[in-house]
Formats: C-alpha cells, structure tokens, sequence
C-alpha cells in the first residue's frame, strides 16, 4: 500500500486484485493510507468484477447470466429426463448439490465436456469410469442446453482469459494481487495474459522464504510455496522479467512479544517456550457454549469500557459458525453489542418464502389440516392470532381437512354467533387459495404459474405486509431482520424470473413446480454486509479479515474442529482424483489437501491480532455431550508455561455490565443468598438500583416471587377434568409404556 502511495500520482492507472470477501476491507486500507477521501488512479477490483467490466466493454450487452439458483433449477430437469440412464446419481436435493459443486469443479479447472470423454476412454477402473460416464452425460446435456442462451457464471474466468486482450482496461497499468493463498487454472491463464498487457504486476505471498516447497507436514506455507512456484514457471514460458523479490522482514503488526512469539512457534516443529508472564493471551475452558459466549461477551464489554477499543477493533472467529450463530445473536443482544455475523442466511425461515411454499403445499397435500394452518401462520393472511386459534381448535376436533374446507359451510356449532365466525374466517382462507388454484389448473406452462404467482403477491398486498413488518422491526432496532425481509421480496421475483427464463412454455404438474420452486429458494441465500461501521465482526476461520484489529477471540477450541476432520470427500474421492490427475485432469483439492489449507488458515487467525488473543473451547456439546481440547490447547500450554486457564463462569461474580445482563447477574446472586450463600454487598446497591427502576421495577418484583416459590399449595386435577382430558378408555403401544417407564415426563409431552 505504501507503494500504491508512492506511483499513485504519476498518472498510471492501479488496480488492486482481492479476493471479493476482502475488497471492502482493502478499499478502507487504500483511502487510509492514501489520506484522501476519494481515489481515481488506484482502484480495487475482484476477478468477477474484472470479467463484467470487460464484458461489458467488449460485448456491450451480452447473454444472460445463469445465476447458482437456475443453474440448480437446470440440473434438476435434466436429471429428471436422464435419470433412467444413470447408474450412480439418484435424484434427490443432496444429488443437484453434488452436480452443482463437481460441474463447478471441472470448470474452475477447464475440464471440458471433450477432456472428460476422452478421459474415460483411458481409465480401466469400471467402478471410476461408470461414475464419470453419469458425469459426462449430465455435464454434457447441461452445456447443451446453455450454448447460446446462458453465460454460466463458472465460465466467465474462462472466457475473461479469451478476451482480456481485446480490453483496454490493463493497457499500461500497474497490477497488484493481494490477500490469495492459491489460483485455479482459471485465474493463472488470467494472470499469464496480465503479464503481458501490464507494466508491472506484484503479488504478495504469504510465505517464510521463497523456495521449493518440500515437506507439507511440517511447513505451514507450503501451499504457499506450491503457488509461488507456479507463478515463477508462468513468468519464465511467457518470457516475462522476474524481478529480485521483496521480503517484509519487519513486523508491524504485533504490539507485544506473547503475540510476535506465538507467530513463530504456533506451527514450528522445535518451538521454544516463552517464560515470561502471559498478559496478551488468554485460555478458558467453558462448562457449555452458552458460557463460552457468556464469556466472550462479557470480555469485549470489558474491552470497550477498560480499553477504550472500539467495537470494530475486535473480531470473533470460528471453525463451526452455524453452532455459535444464534448463541452469539441472543447473547450480544443481552449485552448491546453490535454484531455482524458474516454467513449466508439460510431463507428456509422467511415468511414470503414460507408463504408462496405453503401455498403449493395445501394442493399437493390435498388441503391437510397442517398445511392449511401453515399457509396461515405465516401472519401474510389477515387473521388475528386468536382467531387463528380459535379456527384451528375447530378444525381439530371436527377433523376438518380435505374438500370439508372448501365444498360446504362449517357446521356443528350450536350458537349463530359463533358459526358466522368460523365461517368468515374459513372464507378469508380458501378465497384467495381458490381463485390462484382456479387460475393455474389450465396453466400448465411455466410462465403462466410465476405471472400467477407474482399476480397472487400483489392482489394480496403482500408487499405493502411486508414493508408493514420491516418498519415495525426497525422501531425495534432489529436492522439486520428488516433487511432480510426487505430483499427477500427481491429475491422471489428473481427466482421467478429465472425459471421464466429456462423454463418458459415447459408444461408441468403443480408437484413438479413447487419442487423447481423449492430447489430455487433453497439454493439462493441472503447475504448481508455490515450496516454499521463500528460493530463486531464474527466470521469463519477461512473468511476472516486481516486487517487492523486490536484483540481476536477464537472460540471453539475442540478436538475435531481445529482443525477440522473433513470426511466429505464429495462424489469424486481422494482416489478418483489423483486416478484422473495421472490422466491428465487436475481438479480441486483432496481431503489432505484441504487439511493443510486449514493448517494455514488457522495460522492466519491466531496471527491477527494486534494486542490481545482469547482463546477458549467447551467441555460440553449443546446436547450436553462430552467434548475434547484441541491438540493447539495442549501446544500453546506447553510454549506458555506461564498461560492460566480460567473455567466457570461463576468465578466472577461481580460482573456489572449493560442494565440486561447485570439484571440476570442479580438474580443469579439473589439465588445463592436465598440458598444460604454469602454475596458481596454491592450486590444490594444493585438491587436498590433496579428496584428504583421504572423499567425493571415490577420484573424484580416478579422475579422474586419466581426465585420465593416453593410449589406447596399446587392443586392436583380433579377426576371429572382428567376425564375430560384423557377420556377413560388407555390408548397404549408397548413403545409408549417404554417411553413412560424410561421417563414419564416426556411421555406426557409426546403423548
């Protein structure tokens, strides 16, 4: 960067290449150390950036992007028409994912329909070549129907290195590659054609010295290293100046020697100890994941009052972040820390997308009483909540489901009053799901059921529900939520549209259709970027950020998970892969592989932090199952002979931080003083202060009845309401008395 700063006014155009996950971060560090508000000459871009620039510059416009959700609607119909020749792919969601990845994979490498062919004839091995014959034939079927119509968007690299020389875009221009640990084949034909077009092009490795790599167990950068090489061998064939490289000897980053020492030693085979006192690196072995994000917590509130760190001076990272996830986003709330969670967000609970999929479900599930009432739950259908109840109270004990919905009137309610009731609410559900199933029965085309579908959404003023719901969510400051439901509208039109597109006039049975639906919603997701620019940033180990943070909590320190055991070797196996790459056929890594990626990429997050590390891991599973440390957890015990490690929440029990969780600290003391314990007097000054509170009055007061009851004066159920209840005749099965002799509680929840 501070070579940017240097060439950045001689008029040469700059272009930064990163990883898209990292160029929001690297425009923040280019404007920074520029010390400007705006940038002309020096720009970041990504590969995809780069490829629709160039696009559009040489085609203008050009065909239609095949997005990930219609080139899984795509596959899916082609597999229907193959399926009867296949030997190995069944048919299911799973089977369209596996498609989806392996054909994705084979693009990424060039592996064209041609090579793949011409590959199996080579192969004797029966078992490999019937699973790439299935291959062959998908991937061929599915180009097929793409030619000419679609650009997919895994060929726009592909094609970006055919026509980056008719661009202008690089023409004495200056390049830098930044944040990459490796390429695809793709990307190395781009760079191969950069190298020549650029005046210069620097890319900066991660590595401890550039040489050959030798030994993957015991070199963290090997990797690394691997990518060097090949970067070096696509200079000299393109005849290409290597210049002397530069090596950054100077740490800048660590502003303490436990963290500059970590670095060294954390992946080195003779590490040395360090014998000082540990003050920048913490341990805590936590009961269960809610105390380990209890205490994480806790500790950044500490940070941000002690400290004086801003919110965006730390970061949370994780090997397993769909665990941690709603743990993080109830906790943080109780504390009023703002976060955001960088993962795609899964769209199987949005309510429009619950909404349009229940709908198709009370027609193939022949109007069931469970369908019906999950079309009606979704709130979209303007019934009261306790009309909601009341109507499905009746339809329960009448066993109302099927054409009793929609050929008669409810009946069997003696008083009038009652029985308009029910049967106004009946009409408010099946009119609307009458007139869409009246309107498609002799639509079969695909076309016609989306344009009835978007017709439904605006005859039914679900959008203006919608907006009603995200206004109502950011009075409450739920932002994050609002904006989920807010480009959810967005995004069920795009689905639409793209089976518009690759579907049109196709003729298909309402069963067919909700499953093309369901497979389009499933494979979209809703991905967000930060809202705020002070804010906690919780991210996965191989998506974190490197830039400028203070103090980095890496949670979930267990056996399994750093790092982690992949078995899933996808439908191609470790191998299958190195059977094709003897062929000739390189594709993405293996299981070994993508262990030693993981190695660097935990490398990379015990390496970020500027000041502080909290480290920490459970003891326990969230189904209260016994967890083991990482082997890191014994490694880092053995360099810092010194390091404690902490365990038990309750060890500090004087924690007063935000109103939420102090309260919830109260009580815990106020428990253990009613048991008999002594409790630090502060504790009383505390409960004055709430009690004088107009907002949490009246909850002590009832926490205190809660925290004083001793159920002595319950009543037991009379005969007359148990008979009521239960009936007098014992419907039983040898599996249920089990159930109640293993545990009456929960026979009497199930049953």
């Amino acid at each position: 960067f501070r070579d940017i700063k240097n060439k950045e006014n001689k008029q040469t155009k700059i272009y930064i290449i990163t990883p898209e996950q990292f160029s929001f971060t690297a425009e923040q560090k280019l404007l920074e150390i520029l010390e400007k508000d705006s940038v002309i000459n020096a720009e970041v871009i990504s590969f995809n950036r780069m490829a629709n620039r160039i696009f559009t510059e040489v085609f203008g416009a050009c065909n239609t992007n095949l997005s990930p959700v219609g080139k899984s609607m795509l596959l899916y119909s082609i597999l229907q028409n193959e399926k009867s020749k296949l030997n190995f792919l069944g048919n299911s969601d799973e089977t369209i994912d596996v498609l989806d990845r392996t054909i994705k994979d084979f693009k990424k490498h060039n592996v064209t329909t041609d090579i793949l062919e011409n590959t199996i004839s080579k192969i004797d091995n029966k078992y490999v070549n019937a699973k790439l014959t299935d291959l062959s034939l998908i991937y061929k079927s599915y180009e097929n129907q793409i030619k000419d119509n679609y650009i997919d968007e895994d060929d726009t690299l592909t094609i970006l290195a055919k026509l980056i020389d008719k661009s202008n875009m690089f023409n004495n221009s200056i390049v830098y590659i930044d944040e990459f640990a490796g390429f695809t084949p793709q990307e190395y034909e781009i760079i191969k054609k950069l190298l020549k077009l650029t005046k210069q092009v620097n890319i900066t490795l991660c590595i401890d010295k550039l040489e050959e790599a030798v030994n993957a167990d015991i070199d963290i950068f090997y990797s690394n290293k691997v990518t060097a090489n090949r970067l070096i061998a696509c200079a000299k064939n393109e005849n290409i100046k290597i210049e002397e490289p530069i090596i950054l000897n100077k740490n800048y980053r660590f502003l303490n020697e436990e963290l500059e020492h970590l670095e060294q030693n954390i992946y080195s085979v003779s590490y040395k100890r360090f014998n000082d006192d540990c003050r920048n690196i913490n341990l805590y072995l936590a009961q269960n994941l809610y105390d380990e994000i209890e205490y994480v917590a806790q500790n950044i509130i500490d940070l941000v009052r002690n400290s004086q760190y801003k919110y965006n001076d730390i970061s949370v990272i994780s090997k397993n972040i769909d665990t941690y996830s709603s743990l993080v986003k109830a906790i943080f709330d109780k504390y009023n820390i703002p976060v955001f969670i960088d993962e795609p967000k899964d769209l199987s609970q949005n309510v429009l997308i619950k909404y349009i999929l229940a709908i198709f479900d009370v027609f193939t599930n022949n109007w069931s009483c469970e369908s019906v009432f999950n079309y009606i739950k979704t709130g979209l259908c303007d019934i009261e909540k306790e009309d909601i109840y009341y109507l499905e109270n009746y339809c329960t004990k009448w066993g109302i489901k099927g054409r009793k919905w929609y050929e008669s009137k409810f009946e069997n309610v003696e008083d009038d009053e009652e029985l308009q009731r029910l049967n106004t609410l009946r009409e408010k559900v099946i009119t609307p799901l009458l007139d869409f199933k009246n309107s498609i029965d002799k639509k079969h085309e695909v076309q016609q059921i989306c344009n009835e579908i978007y017709e439904l959404l605006v005859r039914n003023n679900i959008q203006e529900k919608i907006q009603k719901k995200v206004y109502d969510l950011e009075k409450i400051g739920r932002v994050e939520i609002a904006r989920q439901y807010e480009n959810s509208v967005k995004l069920v039109i795009e689905v639409l549209d793209e089976m518009i597109m690759i579907f049109r006039d196709k003729k298909v049975s309402i069963n067919q259709f909700k499953n093309i639906l369901k497979l389009g919603f499933s494979s979209s997701s809703l991905k967000d970027i930060p809202t705020m620019l002070d804010q906690v940033v919780v991210g996965s180990v191989d998506r974190s950020r490197s830039h400028k943070v203070k103090a980095i909590f890496i949670i979930g320190l267990n056996d399994g998970v750093f790092p982690s055991v992949n078995k899933d070797e996808g439908f191609l196996n470790d191998d299958d892969r190195v059977l094709l790459e003897k062929n000739g056929v390189e594709l993405a890594k293996g299981t070994i592989q993508k262990l030693y990626e993981d190695q660097f990429n935990i490398y990379k997050a015990f390496t970020t932090a500027q000041e502080k590390l909290y480290l920490s891991y459970s003891s326990s599973d969230k189904e209260s199952k016994a967890l083991r440390p990482s082997i890191l957890v014994s490694k880092l015990k053995k360099i810092y002979p010194k390091l404690k490690e902490r365990s038990g929440l309750l060890e500090n029990k004087n924690n007063i931080g935000v109103k939420q969780s102090t309260f919830l600290e109260l009580l815990k003391n106020l428990q253990l003083y009613i048991q008999g314990n002594k409790i630090d007097d502060m504790w009383w000054s505390v409960f004055n202060w709430y009690l004088e509170s107009e907002e949490y009055s009246l909850k002590l007061k009832n926490a205190l009845c809660a925290l004083q009851y001793d159920n002595t004066l319950v009543e037991s159920i009379n005969e007359e309401n148990i008979n009521k209840l239960y009936g007098k005749v014992l419907k039983t099965s040898v599996s249920r008395l089990e159930q109640y002799k293993k545990c009456p509680f929960s026979f009497y929840l199930k049953y």
